[in-house]
C-alpha cells in the first residue's frame, strides 16, 4: 500500500518502518497511527519478514502525538464501550475519584474509552514477530510509549526518553511509562516531575538493551536483527508469548484499564493546571504562550530537554548555512 508519513523498506528477512515526518519532528498524528498500524500488519502477513525495525527519519525518533490530537481522538468513545461506563460507577468510591471532584468539574467523564486494551500500542506489544525499535535524540510522550511497547531497544548516546504530558496536566499512562519495565521508584519520579532521562539513566532502568554512537547503530541493529532472524521463527513467536504472558498474569491489563480511568479524570476536570484548563488558556492566547506559561506554574526547567532542544537548533543552522 502507498504510505504517506511512513518509509518501508524490506531486506529480507528483515522489514524496517521508518516514521516520515521530519518536519514535525516525526509527531504522530491519525494518519502516522493508522498507517503504523497498517504497516504493522504488513510486516506480520509477509512470510519473509522474520523481525521487523521501527525508526524515525530525520533529527529525532518522535516528539509525541502531534498538537492538537486529544485522547479522545485516540479511543473510541464510551458509546462503542458500554462496558466503560460500569468502569465509572466501580470509580465513583475511590478516593482519587472524591479528591479530583473537590477542586472542579468533571467535564465529561462518560467520555473515558476504557475498552479491554487501552494501550493504542498493543499490536506492537502482541505482535507475533520480534521488534526492534532504533531511537535517537527526542523519545517522548507517544514515541516513548511505541518504544516502550516494541520488544528491544536500540539507542544513540543523545536519546532523550520522558513523558512530559504530567506538566500539563494528565496523569500517567502506564503503557508510555510502565512500571512493569521501569521499576516503581524510578516510574514515580518520572510521572511527578513529567522531565525526561538520559539514554544511559534508561539503560540503568530496564527501557533500552544497548546504547551505540550514531555512526555504527545502524550496523550494529543490523547484526541484532540478522540474529533473531536465524532462530526459527515459531520458536520467537511462542517465546514473546510465554514472556507476555506471564507479565499479563501479573496484572498488566487491568493496570492499563485503571490507569486509563484515572487518566481521563485528570484530562476531564477543570481543575487549574489540568489539560481542561489549559486548553481554555491556549484558546484564549495561544498555544505558545499557554504552554508557556503552563510550564513556568507548574514545572520546573528540564536541563536535559533543554540541552537537546538546543543541540537540535544549532544543527539545524549548520545545516542551513
Amino acid at each position: 500500500m502507498e504510505y504517506e508519513h511512513l518509509i518501508i523498506e524490506k531486506k529480507y528477512p528483515i522489514g524496517y518502518i521508518t516514521i516520515n515526518r521530519p518536519e514535525r519532528r516525526n509527531a504522530l498524528a491519525a494518519r502516522t497511527l493508522q498507517e503504523l498500524r497498517e504497516a504493522a500488519d504488513e510486516m506480520r502477513l509477509d512470510p519473509e519478514i522474520r523481525v521487523f525495525v521501527l525508526k524515525g527519519a530525520g533529527d529525532c525518533f518522535s516528539s509525541g502525538f502531534d498538537i492538537g490530537i486529544s485522547g479522545h481522538d485516540l479511543f473510541s468513545a464510551a458509546q462503542e464501550y458500554p462496558e466503560s461506563l460500569e468502569w465509572i460507577k466501580g470509580l465513583e468510591d475511590e478516593v482519587w475519584t472524591r479528591y479530583a471532584r473537590t477542586g472542579g468539574l468533571l467535564a465529561n467523564p462518560e467520555a473515558m474509552p476504557l475498552d479491554t486494551n487501552p494501550n493504542p500500542f498493543q499490536y506492537l506489544w502482541d505482535h507475533p514477530k520480534p521488534s526492534i525499535v532504533q531511537v535517537h535524540s527526542y523519545v517522548l510522550g507517544a514515541g516513548l510509549w511505541i518504544a516502550n511497547s516494541c520488544d528491544i531497544t536500540i539507542a544513540t548516546p543523545t536519546a532523550v526518553l520522558g513523558y512530559p504530558p504530567p506538566r500539563q496536566g494528565a496523569s500517567v499512562t502506564l503503557g508510555a511509562l510502565p512500571p512493569w519495565l521501569m521499576g516503581r521508584k524510578k516510574t514515580l519520579e518520572m510521572a511527578y516531575t513529567g522531565k525526561v532521562i538520559t539514554a544511559e539513566d534508561g539503560l540503568q532502568n530496564g527501557i533500552i538493551n544497548h546504547i551505540y554512537p550514531e555512526d555504527t547503530i545502524d550496523e550494529e541493529v543490523y547484526k541484532l536483527a540478522v540474529s533473531i532472524a536465524k532462530i526459527p521463527p515459531i520458536t520467537n513467536m511462542f517465546s514473546k508469548r510465554a514472556i507476555n504472558n506471564y507479565y499479563s498474569n501479573l496484572g498488566i491489563d487491568q493496570a492499563n484499564r485503571f490507569g486509563t480511568a484515572l487518566n481521563e479524570m485528570t484530562e476531564n476536570t477543570l481543575i487549574p493546571g489540568h489539560i481542561q484548563h489549559l486548553n481554555k488558556e491556549i484558546r484564549r492566547i495561544g498555544m505558545r504562550e499557554g504552554l508557556k506559561q503552563q510550564y513556568e506554574k507548574y514545572g520546573t526547567p528540564d536541563e536535559i530537554l533543554d540541552a537537546e532542544s538546543a543541540r537540535l537548533r544549532s544543527l539545524r543552522e549548520k545545516n542551513k548555512k
